[in-house]
């Protein structure tokens, strides 16, 4: 892949599944030089498991950025090359509105086009207990019949492999999938992370520093609704917030002092840790 960023974080352990998924696509880009406009998308949806933490977020954007440079692929169309949308759960004997509030946010995402082609990220964990239900059924016949301009990915939490499984086999009845694992990131692969980041911001850290971000993100991987990715690029853009804005300047390695707003028992970390407790997890 010619995309720099996207092979540094294909490096992951936890982006193993995702990794050989895009070698696959790599290769069928190779062999597609061109495709007619119009032509319904090749590509298998996906049915992506992952514990809270893992960075659903993070593959998706991930997808979308790899997708972006693919156009034999997927080529987008619309405001946004993805949107997500918590599929409610619904009781067989009530009304089912989950497809019409689906229908408008596609809307939403062609903008003024009225057509949209792209990602549609798709959390369907609440029906955990009721995939052979009505109205899941229902939903999965729809996408089935209206999904040939979009890369569907559904997104469960895997807490049971045998329901993961059901799961799986009822979706395979309506839609091409290929199941992609990803796995919680580590504190070391959250330092990565963050250093690769900061690189962007002209700023790198020192080893004493490195020492002390780690720390604090080993405290905050054992929160119970830590958001991995998510939760390391507010605290990137927290540490060049307050680097640039202490009177750091131009390009420059950090130290330990330079980021000890940032310890594993300061206020902002306590704070972070409180504050995931108090609200859980926002979004995917």
């Amino acid at each position: 892949m010619k995309n720099k960023h996207i092979n540094e974080a294909l490096k992951q352990r936890s982006l193993k599944d995702c990794k050989e998924l895009l070698k696959k696509w790599d290769t069928l880009a190779a062999n597609m030089k061109e495709v007619p406009t119009g032509v319904p998308i090749i590509l298998p949806d996906i049915l992506l498991v992952s514990k809270s933490g893992a960075g659903r977020t993070y593959f998706i954007n991930l997808l979308a950025e790899y997708l972006g440079d693919k156009s034999c692929l997927l080529d987008f169309y619309g405001d946004v090359k993805y949107f997500e949308f918590m599929l409610n759960y619904c009781a067989p004997s009530e009304h089912f509105s989950e497809i019409q509030r689906l229908m408008s946010e596609v809307d939403n995402a062609g903008g003024f086009r009225s057509e949209y082609r792209g990602i549609v990220f798709i959390d369907i964990d609440e029906w955990y207990d009721h995939f052979e239900e009505k109205h899941f059924l229902s939903f999965m016949e729809y996408l089935s019949d209206n999904s040939d301009d979009w890369l569907v990915v559904l997104s469960l939490s895997g807490k049971s492999e045998e329901k993961t499984a059901c799961a799986e086999s009822v979706i395979s009845s309506f839609l091409r999938i290929e199941r992609i694992n990803i796995e919680t990131p580590t504190a070391t692969e959250l330092v990565e992370f963050v250093e690769t980041r900061l690189s962007a911001y002209g700023l790198s850290l020192k080893l004493g520093a490195k020492s002390v971000i780690f720390e604090s993100l080993k405290l905050i991987c054992r929160s119970k609704y830590f958001d991995g990715y998510k939760t390391a690029k507010m605290l990137v853009q927290d540490i060049a917030y307050h680097a640039y804005s202490s009177g750091v300047k131009g390009r420059a390695a950090l130290s330990e002092s330079d980021v000890e707003a940032f310890k594993k028992d300061g206020e902002y970390i306590q704070r972070m840790i409180l504050k995931i407790k108090k609200t859980g997890k926002i979004g995917f």
